[in-house]
């Protein structure tokens, strides 16, 4: 880039081999058009470096460059967003009346090409996170840069743009969940409107983010069957034959009816056939499962289930004690109340000395 010289930006006078399109938008929310129409003897780009950008396609059409699939698809795009951006005459519309036309012709179902347009008409010029209204990007959802259905579009500053799709590297999750986060919002509104509650305190100022992110992380053992059988599927051969026990696991779920916490207790033990199972895999299936809003008697058979099915074992017990928010907070508030639940299966549900070993070593433990 040495060769070629800065062109300066007349709106912020920052400098630049090019001005590109998301920066007038972003920064200046004017489209090129625009900024040639308010700043007429002004360049978007050093003149030599214009020229070599395109030395690859000059003379060429765009049957020869691209081949006849791929031209189509491009003229078709093109044609269809001139419609919408050109007058009768073939000249451009100003960004007031183009805005205007695109309301008229139902913005939603308009310009592959103009989706940043779209989405900020739609969504308004403002992060839909933070409430910032500059440096403003339009970020794909699902990742897919040629899915430009508004539903897919969200528009976000550029530290939001940014934190987002760090987090989407680093750790494969979505910060913020935008529909968790929308309901958060309307639980707010529903508490400031039936209690007085003041949403202007600071302190709510990014709780529907933290919410949606408390929950992206709470109810990860929703639909987790794959990562379940690939931990019980870690098993090692075994001669042993006496009984496995691991106690007092404890880890915490959400009621299905209330979503409110539970707290659990579980011991899980079972005889192996052949093939044993690492110590540590038993917490993590009950941490798993436990991240789903299910009954206590539910999660106490799937516990047992998982087991098995993948270890074939010849017999296993599962007993869990749940302390539930919903009955501590809220109804009958009984504080100290705590649920039983059991699920046992082969030589422990048919041997009573077995099954009565098992709960001594359990106490003994305790």
């Amino acid at each position: 880039m040495k060769n070629y010289k800065k062109v300066e930006c007349q709106e912020c006078k920052k400098k630049f081999y090019r001005i590109t399109n998301t920066h007038l938008w972003n920064i200046h929310q004017m489209t090129s058009d625009e900024y040639k129409i308010k700043y007429p003897g002004y360049l978007l780009e050093d003149t030599k470096l214009a020229m070599e950008r395109v030395n690859h396609l000059r003379g060429k059409s765009y049957l020869e460059y691209y081949g006849k699939e791929k031209a189509d698809k491009l003229k078709k795009i093109r044609k269809n967003t001139n419609k919408i951006r050109k007058n009768k005459k073939g000249k451009y519309l100003d960004r007031n009346e183009y805005e205007d036309k695109l309301k008229k012709n139902n913005k939603l179902k308009l310009g592959h090409s103009d989706y940043k347009g779209r989405a900020f008409l739609y969504y308004g010029e403002e992060c839909e996170r933070c409430g910032v209204i500059l440096k403003l990007h339009v970020h794909h959802r699902d990742g897919n840069r040629k899915n430009n259905d508004i539903k897919n579009l969200q528009v976000l500053c550029c530290k939001c743009h940014v934190r987002l799709h760090n987090n989407i590297l680093n750790c494969n999750e979505f910060a913020g969940i935008k529909l968790i986060e929308k309901g958060a919002i309307y639980i707010l509104k529903g508490l400031e409107k039936e209690f007085g509650l003041n949403l202007k305190d600071d302190n709510f100022k990014d709780t529907p983010k933290r919410i949606a992110r408390a929950y992206y992380e709470i109810f990860k053992g929703i639909n987790a069957d794959a990562e379940l059988k690939q931990i019980a599927e870690t098993s090692f051969p075994s001669t042993y034959d006496g009984m496995i026990i691991v106690s007092d696991i404890r880890c915490f779920s959400m009621c299905p009816h209330h979503f409110l916490p539970v707290e659990y207790k579980v011991d899980v033990g079972y005889i192996p056939n052949k093939k044993t199972v690492g110590i540590s895999k038993l917490s993590r299936i009950v941490e798993v499962l436990s991240k789903a809003p299910e009954l206590q008697e539910t999660f106490t058979q799937k516990i047992s289930n998982i087991l098995e099915k993948e270890l074939k074992p010849k017999g296993v017990i599962v007993q869990v004690k749940g302390r539930h928010l919903c009955m501590v907070m809220r109804g009958v508030k009984k504080v100290d109340s705590w649920t039983l639940t059991s699920s046992i299966t082969g030589a422990f549900k048919k041997d009573n000395a077995t099954r009565e070993e098992f709960i001594l070593l359990i106490r003994k433990g305790n």
